[in-house]
């Protein structure tokens, strides 16, 4: 399967902002092992499944984020 781009590449707060990850160096990491990979890659991605699940991702969720959706709903109303 040939290499793709992640689709929410160009809206992601993680890849767009120092946001969600404030070190250069790990945010290109993240990209290069997650944005930039197969599709089968990227549809694992915790950002990509929580924008795909609820229309959103909040910035605490990174690529490797071993949270559910359940907990990551769980995690957003608590600080609600």
């Amino acid at each position: 399967m040939p290499d793709k781009i992640c689709p929410n590449i160009n809206n992601c707060r993680m890849v767009a902002t120092n946001d969600v990850v404030p070190d250069e160096k790990k945010k290109e990491q993240f990209i290069n092992e997650w944005c930039r990979k197969t599709e089968v890659v990227w549809k694992e991605c915790k950002r990509f499944e929580t924008k795909r699940e609820l229309g959103f991702c909040p910035d605490f969720v990174v690529p490797d984020t071993i949270l559910s959706i359940d907990e990551i709903v769980d995690k957003i109303e608590e600080t609600q």
